[in-house]
């Protein structure tokens, strides 16, 4: 794949971003237990030639105020391990990039699964590290409070290190399985954890080879200065809700940060959030868009403002710009999104910013209107690609598929086919070696 290719995954969300999408006359997602919708979605990404289906998860119901939650189709999440290993189950070639919190899993069990998924799908996951959750998550867990950031990452990081130790419990090359000579494995590639650090005390080994890609791909959405530290220790795929300038100092400065660790450009692939209306003609996306906001209960479109900025917006004077809000690390990327906005060069009002609802990323238009927006952003220096984040599902999906896809191909900055067997080689990542090896790996991905 040339360095011209515009990397995608795509994060559905049951009922969509968009709180009014599910109220749309022909839309096909309300159904969300329903496991066809998502079997569909990963094959029509796969059909699109994405790199990954990226699953956010919750451990609780969506993180929004009570009242209004049945105003939404918000009600619920899908399991993300649950859900990569059913998708996995009805495709070939697409990553499949689960999300699980450091702060609500144990280690162990967590490098078990994901290596058993990574076996299962042939080399196509990947662990998305959330270091916490929201309190209605946290509330959920005994003894799993809300903890300082400095702890939480404290915390991720030996989680991140153990897990990949787990990983490493066997060579590459351990299983001899020599019938004549009754052995079965070579003991001395086979390596016991023994890890006693802060946080955790865990004995190992894993009881399950190592992945086929060494160690599935890691990524990771930090914002705030320990987040950012953090994402450009361990993550590979790095996402991001900022946009424009100020994603490209995102990015600019992430990369400098793992460039003091000893991590390079071909390390990571920075993604930012793009969430597409789209249309055969711009004035149809304009319409659709129209409709949507139309359909919006303003309340909802506060609530939504108030979970980005991670503060209480009704006692703020709706007619006067944000004052400063001081800092509130768990909402860091949104946050900063949203105050970068501005409307003929000065800062929104808050009456502005609800009548003007959207997310990050929001862009309106033609595939060429779509397509133009994602040239500019890669070529600029934003990012290496984007996750795509549906107004509403599937049927964003089977747009950007159908009719932005192959504008980006008619450019040559998408593939037409996939040419890897493995995430980890579909984004041009290193398989990592063992730690513990006294040999090299001699046993290449694609033979796993």
């Amino acid at each position: 794949m040339t360095s011209n290719h515009i990397n995608v995954c795509v994060m559905p969300h049951a009922g969509g971003w968009h709180k009014a999408s599910w109220r749309r006359p022909d839309t096909t997602g309300n159904d969300i237990w329903n496991p066809d919708l998502w079997r569909g979605i990963a094959q029509t990404a796969e059909r699109g030639k994405l790199d990954a289906v990226f699953m956010a998860d919750n451990q609780s119901v969506w993180p929004m105020s009570n009242e209004l939650r049945h105003l939404t189709a918000k009600v619920g999440v899908w399991d993300a391990l649950i859900a990569v290993t059913m998708m996995a189950s009805v495709t070939e070639h697409i990553g499949l990039i689960a999300t699980a919190h450091t702060q609500f899993h144990q280690p162990y069990i967590l490098a078990r699964q994901l290596a058993c998924i990574d076996h299962l799908s042939g080399g196509r996951t990947g662990w998305n590290v959330v270091t916490s959750g929201s309190p209605f998550d946290a509330a959920n867990f005994s003894g799993a409070g809300q903890v300082s950031t400095e702890l939480r990452y404290d915390r991720a990081t030996e989680f991140v290190a153990l897990v990949k130790k787990l990983w490493d419990s066997w060579e590459d090359d351990a299983y001899l399985i020599d019938k004549e000579a009754g052995v079965f494995y070579d003991a001395s590639k086979m390596h016991p954890t023994e890890h006693h650090g802060t946080h955790f005390d865990v004995a190992g080994p894993l009881n399950i080879m190592r992945p086929p890609q060494g160690y599935p791909v890691i990524a990771q959405a930090g914002s705030s200065g320990p987040g950012r530290e953090f994402a450009a220790s361990v993550g590979e795929v790095i996402f991001t809700p900022l946009t424009g300038d100020a994603g490209r100092a995102y990015t600019e400065g992430l990369r400098e940060v793992a460039a003091s660790k000893g991590r390079g450009r071909a390390d990571m692939k920075v993604l930012s959030q793009i969430t597409p209306v789209i249309g055969r003609t711009d004035q149809e996306a304009q319409d659709k868009w129209e409709w949507l906001a139309s359909h919006l209960d303003p309340r909802l479109a506060l609530d939504d403002m108030e979970g980005m900025l991670g503060v209480d917006l009704k006692g703020y004077d709706l007619d006067e710009p944000l004052p400063e809000l001081g800092d509130n690390r768990l909402t860091e990327g949104y946050r900063q999104a949203v105050l970068s906005l501005s409307i003929d060069g000065r800062k929104p009002t808050l009456r502005e910013l609800i009548a003007r609802f959207n997310v990050p990323g929001t862009v309106v238009g033609s595939p060429e209107t779509i397509a133009d927006y994602m040239e500019n952003e890669v070529d600029s220096g934003v990012c290496d690609g984007f996750i795509l984040c549906l107004q509403g599902t599937p049927e964003e999906l089977e747009d950007f598929v159908d009719l932005v896809v192959p504008e980006l191909q008619r450019r040559g900055r998408f593939r037409t086919e996939y040419e890897h067997s493995t995430l980890r080689e579909t984004l041009g990542f290193k398989r990592p070696a063992n730690q513990f090896a006294t040999t090299l790996d001699r046993v290449p991905s694609e033979a796993i």
